[in-house]
């Protein structure tokens, strides 16, 4: 589960800068058709032109402000589920230093009886035993006995 969790936080990652990306390159798209826009209604003598002119530059400043309030919006909805996933994998590192979680979890495993679980079953164990290690090395240090 883990390994999912650091997965999905990665491919949220890579969406986020993806976006980012995508974002600097309309944003400089806009920001140089307002800029020839700029130009050319300095350069134009006829009001009616000057007026559809600005008008296009209004509706190009108007998109700018829409992808400006999208990128916040997205960059905060994901940066909200990276922060999610990442204090769900905080617990879960939590929990794995649990010897009971993993006793738990070892036996789900077992009664289900699915070969595909059979790493996850040993990384149950493994835990288990190094928490098991751990808990017999502070017993003994307060004893004053190696191990």
């Amino acid at each position: 589960m883990d390994t999912k969790l650091r997965a999905e936080i990665k491919k949220l990652i890579y969406n986020r800068d993806l976006y980012h990306a995508n974002y600097v390159e309309e944003f400089e798209d806009l920001e140089e058709k307002i800029r020839r826009l700029s130009i050319q209604i300095d350069k134009s003598e006829s009001d009616v032109k000057k007026q559809i002119l600005n008008k296009q530059k209004s509706y190009y400043e108007r998109q700018i402000e829409k992808i400006d309030k999208n990128l916040e919006h997205t960059t905060n909805v994901i940066n909200g589920k990276i922060d999610y996933f990442e204090e769900q994998l905080q617990n879960m590192e939590k929990e794995k230093h649990s010897l009971g979680y993993n006793v738990e979890k070892l036996k789900k495993a077992l009664e289900r009886r699915n070969t595909n679980e059979i790493f996850d079953m040993f990384e149950y164990v493994t835990n288990a035993i190094v928490i098991i290690n751990e808990d017999l090395k502070s017993i003994s240090s307060k004893a004053g006995e190696p191990v």
